[in-house]
C-alpha cells in the first residue's frame, strides 16, 4: 500500500509540474487548482540580495535596484506555496510596484497586463516534507524581457486536499 502512495504522490508532482510549465505564471495554475483567489502573505522583514548569477540573468547590471520578495501563497487559509522572487522594479509600472510594496496580491497576478510567461531554470521534484516539488524560473513579459526570478517550493496540500487539476 505505501508503494501505492508514493507512486501517487509523485504522479501528483509530476502533474503539477508540467502544469506549472504549461502556463505563464504559477499564480494561474493556483487559482485554477484551489477554484478561488490565491492570497500572498508578505514577509516584509526578509531580503536576499541577488546573486552576480541572478542579476546576469536578470540583465540588470551591479547597481540596478531588484526587489526581494518572500511570500507564502495560499487559499482559504492553507499553504500552497512558498517562493522566493527576485524583481526588477524598473520593469513594471508605478501602479504594480505600489501594490507589491503594500499589498498581499501574488506577483503573477500583480504583472498579469505584462502578458508574463515563464522560462524554467530548475524542476526538482524534493519529497521532503511539507514539499513535494520546486520550481526555479525567470518571469518575462510578453517581449521576453525577465521581470523576476523566482524560486517556488509546492506543499503536499496542493494535490492532496482535493483541489481541483488544470484544466
Amino acid at each position: 500500500m505505501l508503494v501505492v502512495a508514493v507512486a501517487t504522490a509523485t504522479d501528483d508532482a509530476a502533474a503539477l509540474s508540467r502544469d506549472l510549465l504549461a502556463s505563464p505564471t504559477a499564480t494561474a495554475v493556483l487559482e485554477r487548482r484551489c477554484g478561488g483567489p490565491i492570497r500572498a502573505e508578505v514577509n516584509r522583514a526578509a531580503y536576499k540580495d541577488p546573486t552576480p548569477e541572478q542579476r546576469i540573468r536578470l540583465g540588470v547590471g551591479p547597481d540596478e535596484r531588484v526587489v526581494y520578495r518572500s511570500v507564502v501563497l495560499s487559499c482559504a487559509g492553507v499553504a500552497y506555496s512558498i517562493a522566493e522572487n527576485w524583481y526588477v522594479p524598473a520593469r513594471l509600472t508605478p501602479e504594480m510596484n505600489a501594490a507589491l510594496e503594500q499589498g498581499d496580491i501574488p506577483f503573477g497576478a500583480v504583472i498579469r497586463p505584462l502578458h508574463p510567461h515563464r522560462k524554467p531554470l530548475e524542476q526538482l521534484q524534493v519529497g521532503i516534507p511539507p514539499y513535494i516539488l520546486r520550481h526555479r524560473a525567470l518571469v518575462l513579459n510578453g517581449d521576453g524581457r525577465a521581470l523576476a526570478e523566482v524560486v517556488e517550493n509546492y506543499t503536499a496540500a496542493l494535490v492532496s486536499h482535493g483541489m481541483r487539476p488544470a484544466r
